[in-house]
């Protein structure tokens, strides 16, 4: 697509992971029903409170709003100490944005009901199992004699040290859970059952199946889904994927399986499955 601004012409690319953002140079007065310039609102009630006339979540009845009640607007250019510190804590909280991104896992439990409604073939651990090994929360308790969590034994005592004594060091953030996100995997649900695939994540613990666009050109909103690292059974795994998505068309290949003329939500699906199976 390429769209006229005042200065040239403007290619506005875009695909599945990337959207497009459509780059105006020029103001949107005009251009859609109701859009008013910012600057020329009135301000709402009284002249001193300085609270200019908006239309947001927080508004009251007579649209004023406060900024300080609205943590995404203060969060939303803050330095990353901030934003750090005002982070929920993992599986919850208010003012998280929910939702699976790149590095933050924010399990969705109307998404892994219809799930379980399903019927699948191989178990799924429960919802609030996931939530917990997410947040950290399955370490056992530390056995008589044993080490807390996060500390460990160095194999060799460092060089300006003798040698005949432990030496220990420590792992800062929750123990068992990585400063992005990762938790290991959990492993089967039922333990007597063989799952015939065996699904591997990449080196930052993020699992397999990426979205394209099926006409990343003309900025076509219909996506294909990508699953690779996936070895073993293929067929198998098919198999359950036909469940999942029943009204799309499925490739399996040597190297993964194509999903096509899916949603944007595909992947989140997905890997509500794949970590309920384990993986």
């Amino acid at each position: 697509m390429l769209q006229r601004t005042s200065a040239r012409l403007l290619w506005l690319g875009g695909s599945g992971s990337v959207p497009a953002l459509g780059g105006d140079l020029r103001p949107q007065t005009g251009k859609y029903v109701n859009v008013i310039p910012e600057g020329t609102q009135p301000l709402g009630g009284s002249a001193t409170s300085g609270v200019r006339r908006a239309t947001v979540a927080h508004a009251d009845a007579h649209n004023y709003y406060s900024t300080a009640l609205n943590h995404d607007n203060l969060m939303e250019f803050a330095a990353p100490e901030a934003r750090q510190l005002y982070a929920p804590p993992r599986g919850g909280g208010t003012g998280a944005r929910r939702g699976m991104k790149k590095w933050s896992r924010h399990l969705s439990a109307d998404l892994y009901d219809e799930l379980l409604k399903l019927p699948l073939r191989y178990a799924l651990h429960d919802f609030v199992t996931l939530q917990r090994h997410a947040s950290g929360l399955l370490q056992p308790p530390p056995a008589d004699g044993a080490l807390p969590p996060g500390v460990f034994t160095m194999h060799s005592p460092p060089s300006t040290e003798a040698a005949g004594d432990a030496y220990h060091y420590m792992v800062a953030g929750t123990p068992g859970l990585s400063a992005v996100g990762y938790a290991p995997p959990l492993g089967p649900a039922d333990a007597h059952d063989v799952i015939p695939f065996f699904i591997h994540r990449t080196s930052s613990g993020k699992l397999p199946g990426k979205i394209y666009s099926m006409h990343a050109k003309n900025l076509m909103p219909n996506f294909v889904l990508k699953i690779y690292n996936v070895e073993g059974n293929l067929f198998r795994m098919e198999e359950e994927l036909m469940k999942i998505f029943p009204t799309k068309k499925m490739f399996v290949r040597a190297h993964g399986i194509f999903i096509y003329n899916v949603g944007v939500d595909a992947r989140q699906v997905l890997h509500h499955w794949m970590l309920g199976l384990g993986f």
